[in-house]
């Protein structure tokens, strides 16, 4: 298996003097919105990365030649004309590092192929806080995801004016995903709404699929216009994961006055969600992938990979070689895990 590359875009603050971390639980300094871009290089097995390079953004900066999210988007396009893969951007949870996110999202690379195709991965990284104080953490990580909304659609917009200026010869033909994990959901509404409110025509298909995996979000989210209603217009189809199983959100659920929980049952009515709108019940891997908390079992789970890499190729629902229909739900649910090897 290749070395893996993971690209990034965060509005945390740049730790330069601190290899362990390099960006912290802060905002960049200068604005909750103002982006810094770059990209990670793990190796194939590699829990923290052999080099990490953050592209200078200041023409004093020795290395510096074009704006970073210029250079992003240029070595982006490139790798996935160059190689023919797809590429995919993870929105990291709640409680989680900076190294930690990338970690994630270089073992979503490694592990999720479609077909027998590699992902680029693209991470963003909002300043969660990733410490282990449970109530105050998730209440300062809540607020950061909130704030964090116009970065992310200032990280969208900058995708959509790249994509839609190049030449029909430079289109590369590959097609862009969007999977959003726990609060990770909450950031990317936020997004959404800023996105709106900037200019509403401005959201188009720009992507092909959108999972949402374990959503720490409101059940209602696809019937208010104010939460996640307006989501699949930006994809040919959107997935949800849950698993009513899954003790983090039933603790956001419980003791954090959150209303019922998107990722915990699904959607709060089915009859009115998009057709575009895909229902997976997971509680036949959760538990395997993740024994304690059953919240992050959209890895660590062959099931899962090949799932994801399903649902990325465009597969139909009713092809899927691990899953089975729930009538009485009209929903899908994982049968159960695959053998190791």
């Amino acid at each position: 298996m290749a070395n893996v590359r993971v690209y990034f875009a965060t509005n945390r603050n740049l730790l330069p003097d601190n290899k362990l971390e390099m960006f912290g639980a802060a905002f960049n300094p200068d604005g909750v919105a103002a982006l810094r871009f770059g990209h990670a290089d793990f190796t194939t097995d590699g829990a923290r990365p052999t080099a990490v390079d953050v592209y200078p953004e200041e023409p004093g900066d020795a290395e510096f030649k074009v704006l970073g999210s210029e250079r992003f988007l240029k070595e982006l396009h490139g790798s996935m004309a160059g190689a023919a893969t797809d590429t995919l951007v993870f929105i990291h949870g709640f409680n989680v590092t900076f190294m930690g996110a990338l970690t994630a999202a270089a073992e979503l690379a490694r592990e999720v192929k479609i077909g027998d195709h590699s992902l680029n991965v693209v991470l963003f990284s909002w300043p969660s806080d990733g410490k282990a104080v449970p109530l105050m953490s998730y209440y300062s990580d809540r607020e950061d995801a909130r704030v964090s909304g116009p970065a992310v659609a200032r990280a969208y917009l900058k995708l959509k004016e790249f994509v839609s200026g190049l030449k029909r010869d430079d289109h590369c033909q590959q097609r862009l995903h969007l999977l959003a994990h726990s609060m990770g959901n909450y950031v990317l509404r936020q997004g959404l709404q800023a996105v709106c409110a900037k200019d509403s025509k401005a959201l188009v298909r720009l992507f092909d699929q959108i999972i949402l995996a374990s959503p720490d979000e409101d059940d209602d989210a696809f019937e208010d216009d104010d939460k996640l209603k307006c989501l699949p217009a930006l994809a040919r189809q959107v997935t949800v994961y849950h698993n009513p199983h899954d003790l983090a959100l039933v603790v956001s659920d419980k003791t954090k006055t959150n209303p019922d929980r998107l990722g915990s049952d699904g959607p709060r009515l089915i009859d009115l969600l998009p057709k575009k709108v895909v229902i997976v019940d997971c509680r036949n891997v959760a538990k395997g992938a993740d024994e304690k908390v059953q919240h992050s079992y959209y890895i660590n789970s062959k099931a899962m990979a090949q799932d994801i890499g399903s649902v990325l190729a465009g597969t139909e629902p009713e092809r899927f070689p691990n899953r089975e229909y729930i009538p009485t739900r009209r929903a899908w649910r994982v049968i159960g895990e695959l053998p190791s090897g």
